[in-house]
């Protein structure tokens, strides 16, 4: 059952975080409410509120949580009811177009943020019935929403980590195309850079490298603790740390997490191995990069862009998560943020101030 009311954490322009309280009106049979249970902070959380949004809206894409209510249609489509647990992709497809027709909903025109596309925890308040992101302790779910059922089993904490490792396996293991033995380098050990250990180690990589700048110490520490070989580097002599890393091997798969640029994107065509395969996840950077396609045809390496992840790898977080595969994500700290919180953390961690732990999650019923 929902309540008649639910407090958000809403993010305002000019940076700014209020604690609003909002009704809660009865779905229809097509939409339905989740009590939610946690939402993650990643990085685009952090962008969006330090860059200041046009309009009042509650944050949160990575969200989880309980089915309070929903309608008839929905729970067929779906094939859930009130009580279970479900994670929650930050997808609003349009469910017509080719690509959501052939399984690719995360291209559909309608999610892309870049555009004019409507997401989970993009869209404002103004827009009925406005609890449309996690960080609050009801979020409505629309026709449109793209719901996961957990399996009974999964550990509730360990559920925060779906979509961070469902990324990161099909980063890894799909465009990255991992195979047994090869050696991945991370760059950047954020939340995704953490899972990414897993997802390498998860498809059996002989060596896992994670890099990061010397301000990223306390994280590089949690990636050794997760069983990663470890590189801080202020970026010069990247290629050189890297090269003793690997004991000269250089990179079979690089995922590239830090958003920063031309600079990072020719730092990391140069850590790859004969026929490397380049990922680039970080959406930052307005700069073009200058790339020495001479060095990679020589190298016969693939650059490839991603863009979330396929559906068929949240469904394998999930059933990996509840088989207890990749325990070093237990080795993760996880940092507990209630609704009065986020606007502090989200402060911070645009200072470069927050906690040594990227996996930061807001619990919005805690005090």
């Amino acid at each position: 059952m929902r309540d008649s009311t639910a407090l958000a954490s809403v993010a305002l322009p000019g940076s700014k975080t209020e604690l609003r309280e909002f009704a809660l009106p009865a779905c229809d049979t097509d939409s339905g409410w989740l009590r939610v249970e946690a939402s993650g902070i990643c990085g685009t959380d952090v962008g969006l509120h330090s860059a200041g949004l046009p309009s009042p809206t509650v944050l949160g894409h990575h969200v989880y949580g309980q089915i309070a209510e929903i309608g008839d249609e929905a729970a067929r489509r779906w094939a859930v009811r009130p009580g279970d647990w479900v994670v929650i992709e930050e997808y609003l497809p349009c469910g017509h177009c080719d690509r959501c027709a052939d399984g690719r909903y995360r291209l559909c025109p309608r999610t892309d943020m870049w555009g004019e596309g409507r997401r989970v925890g993009l869209i404002a308040i103004d827009e009925a019935p406005a609890l449309w992101g996690g960080n609050g302790q009801y979020m409505y779910l629309p026709p449109q929403a793209v719901v996961h059922p957990l399996p009974g089993g999964v550990d509730t904490g360990r559920a925060a980590w779906a979509l961070p490792l469902a990324n990161a396996l099909d980063w890894v293991l799909g465009a990255g195309a991992l195979s047994s033995g090869e050696t991945v380098v991370v760059l950047g050990p954020g939340y995704h850079g953490l899972a990414a250990v897993a997802a390498a180690h998860h498809g059996d990589a002989g060596n896992v490298v994670v890099c990061g700048l010397p301000r990223d110490r306390s994280r590089l520490d949690i990636a050794a603790a997760m069983g990663a070989t470890t590189v801080e580097s202020s970026g010069d002599d990247l290629r050189e740390r890297v090269v003793d890393a690997t004991g000269g091997r250089m990179a079979d798969v690089v995922l590239d997490l830090t958003g920063a640029g031309a600079d990072s994107v020719t730092r990391a065509v140069s850590l790859l191995a004969q026929s490397g395969r380049l990922v680039l996840a970080g959406g930052k950077g307005s700069t073009a990069a200058t790339l020495n396609t001479s060095e990679l045809t020589r190298l016969t390496a693939t650059v490839r862009g991603v863009r979330g992840r396929a559906p068929e790898r949240v469904r394998q977080s999930i059933h990996l998560l509840a088989d207890g595969v990749g325990p070093e994500l237990d080795k993760v700290p996880t940092v507990e943020v209630p609704l009065a919180g986020v606007g502090e953390m989200l402060d911070r961690l645009a200072a470069g101030t927050g906690p040594d732990s990227p996996h930061v999650v807001v619990r919005p019923w805690a005090e």
